[in-house]
């Protein structure tokens, strides 16, 4: 026989292989091929651990372990190997076949005793001996004869035992085991739209479904790829591998669409959302996208989708916003009528047909209505409203521009109208083309002006502050003069400037004098010090008190100046008038219909009047107050 292989060894218990040191090539088959092949056998065999080490190493693989893998090996003579008949290996090495029977080994006749006669023929005559197979010889044989896998030693053994004639399947093979195709796990819970009403405080809210449009933050995880798992490969009775069937794989990269991105990290690949918006998902592309905008065909009511609040920029309507019906968003664009209420988180709101009883918010947005805004309310405090037509509305902003308005209650700081009628018009710059009545109502235009009386008290209230200061420098002043009326202390001071400045230098001993008049007089020195320090601060504050005058001047002569009312053509009764006051947009939020008047009272009780006609033009401009450019 061939010398061992280094990692299997013969010790007392038995044959021993080492799985640390077997090679992770065949080194093991090709041995035990040798082996058989050369007539020898293992004896009291483990075929379990032989079978896994042959064809699944890796399930018995492990560091510094030994194996007892028989109780030694023998040579199969040629008379025991001639019991074994042929195998049969059928339906392409899924099984193999055996037919068992008793069998006998040819026994030579033993010598004549002395003594006894011999036959005549004593050198040809034999006998037979009944005899049993043996498991290890037969897994032995079988190898050399293709079958070297699955054999079912129970079974051959127990046919073995019977000794009688029986066909026995001695091997099986052994089926692959299938993998499992990579999958896509949700790792949001919203990512499809839900209808139901939205559950708030234990109550069912019908106004708001879950999630109607679904959204999604930047950064938040959608989808988990699950990889595929390979499946584990089978064995013919020869041998031979059988391959599973090689699991389906995807890619996250033919599903991840714009708006999304591909993390990979510790707990697996994602795809997650790169910015915050709307998820789309196309089941005709396969495609799952984040959107900054989403466009909505069904319309708002309470039917398709209840109250909206949208977490994202862009959202556009096509169909019509129904009454009762509060859509919160940033940017949004209606094409349809809008009969609901409408509030925008400083974004933009644009209507391209109108906006028919309901209300437009956009607190520091800009609201752009390309139809008509009827009876309705439009408020951008901080922001711009641009209307095409508007009727028996209220209209409240900083920058207002109506192409025609007709009986409407209208406050900015800068107003542009096309043509007026029958409105209420109050900004500190007004500009209309035409001004008319509307059904014996006249148009009344009130100019916000700075309230003179309260700018004259600021001012009033700034010159208190600097003659205030001068007082104190005064008083700092007379309390250096007292201190300074004493002979020695103040010639202590004129020999300090002249010995700071330079120009005396002290003799020792005059040194020593000049140190003496010092102690003597420390408690003035430092009450200097503190005067001189004080001085230099209010000084300071004084100059800051003359530029804050200064500057509160410059703001009120700029304020006064934009202060304006321009009106092209007056052809029905038109009033202006102006109105003192230091109220302006901010006071009229959320105002509408009938408050409009009580709030535009409460600026001033006595407007004053600067225009009254049926015909004419008019163009006004507001005068700085001439009390706020003298000094006290």
């Amino acid at each position: 026989m061939s010398p061992l292989p280094s990692f299997i060894r013969k010790t007392p218990r038995g044959v021993v292989l080492d799985v640390a040191k077997m090679p992770v090539d065949d080194s093991f088959m090709v041995f035990v091929d040798r082996l058989f092949a050369q007539g020898a056998y293992f004896t009291q065999l483990d075929h379990a651990s032989f079978q896994a080490l042959l064809y699944q190493p890796e399930s018995i693989r492990s560091p510094a372990r030994e194996i007892r893998l028989a109780a030694g090996i023998m040579r199969l003579s040629p008379e025991r190997r001639s019991l074994y008949k042929e195998v049969r290996v059928l339906d392409q090495g899924a099984r193999a076949e055996y037919l068992f029977e008793p069998v006998f080994l040819e026994v030579a006749e033993p010598e004549p005793q002395p003594g006894q006669t011999p036959a005549l023929d004593h050198r040809d005559r034999s006998r037979l001996e009944p005899a049993r197979l043996d498991i290890d010889e037969f897994i032995c044989v079988m190898w050399t004869k293709g079958v070297r896998f699955g054999i079912q030693v129970q079974a051959v053994q127990d046919a073995i035992a019977a000794n009688k004639a029986d066909r026995v399947a001695v091997a099986l093979e052994l089926a692959p085991q299938p993998g499992r195709d990579a999958e896509l796990l949700e790792q949001f819970e919203g990512l499809h739209r839900d209808d139901s009403p939205l559950i708030t405080s234990g109550r069912a809210d019908l106004r708001r479904f879950k999630n109607r449009f679904p959204q999604i933050a930047k950064g938040t995880r959608m989808m988990k790829k699950v990889p595929r798992q390979l499946g584990k490969p089978g064995f013919r009775v020869t041998g031979e591998l059988i391959e599973p069937d090689l699991p389906k794989d995807l890619s996250l990269e033919a599903l991840a669409g714009p708006g999304t991105r591909i993390d990979n990290g510790p707990d697996g690949e994602f795809i997650t959302a790169a910015a915050s918006g709307f998820i789309s998902i196309d089941v005709g592309s396969n495609l799952i996208s984040v959107t900054e905008k989403i466009e909505n065909k069904s319309g708002i009511n309470a039917k398709t989708t209840g109250d909206l609040t949208l977490s994202v920029d862009e959202f556009v309507e096509h169909g019509e916003v129904q009454e009762g019906r509060v859509v919160e968003g940033k940017h949004m664009k209606f094409t349809s009528t809008v009969y609901g209420s409408l509030v925008s988180k400083a974004g933009r709101i644009e209507l391209a047909d109108s906006l028919s009883g309901g209300r437009a918010t956009s607190t520091g947005g800009s609201i752009h209505i390309k139809h008509r805004a009827l009876n309705a309310g439009v408020e951008a405090v901080g922001g711009s409203i641009d209307v095409h037509y508007a009727e028996n509305s209220t209209l409240i902003g900083d920058e207002v521009v109506i192409g025609h308005a007709i009986n409407c209650e209208v406050i900015a700081n800068s107003l542009r109208v096309g043509v007026a009628q029958g409105c209420t018009l109050v900004a500190q710059s007004v500009q209309i083309q035409t001004s008319d009545v509307r059904r014996g109502k006249p148009t009344l235009v009130t100019v916000l002006v700075p309230d003179a009386a309260e700018g004259r008290r600021k001012l009033a209230a700034l010159w208190a502050g600097v003659a205030d200061i001068e007082q104190k420098i005064e008083a700092v002043s007379a309390e250096v003069k007292k201190l300074a009326a004493d002979p020695e202390f103040s010639k202590l001071l004129a020999l300090t400037e002249m010995v700071r400045a330079g120009k005396l230098a002290l003799s020792p001993v005059q040194e020593s004098s000049f140190r003496q008049m010092q102690q003597r007089h420390l408690t003035g020195l430092k009450a200097m010090e503190r005067f001189a320090k004080e001085k230099q601060a209010l000084q300071q504050s004084l100059q800051a008190k003359h530029d804050e005058i200064a500057h509160f001047k410059q703001t009120q002569q700029a304020v006064a100046a934009r202060r304006e009312c321009t009106i092209q053509e007056v052809i029905g009764e038109t009033c202006v008038q102006t109105v003192g006051t230091a109220l302006g947009v901010p006071h009229f939020r959320g105002v509408s219909g009938n408050e409009f008047g009580m709030k535009l009272r409460d600026m001033s009780p006595s407007p004053k009047r600067i225009f009254l006609k049926e015909c004419g033009t008019l163009a006004w401009r507001h005068a700085a107050d001439d009390g706020l450019a003298a000094a006290p």
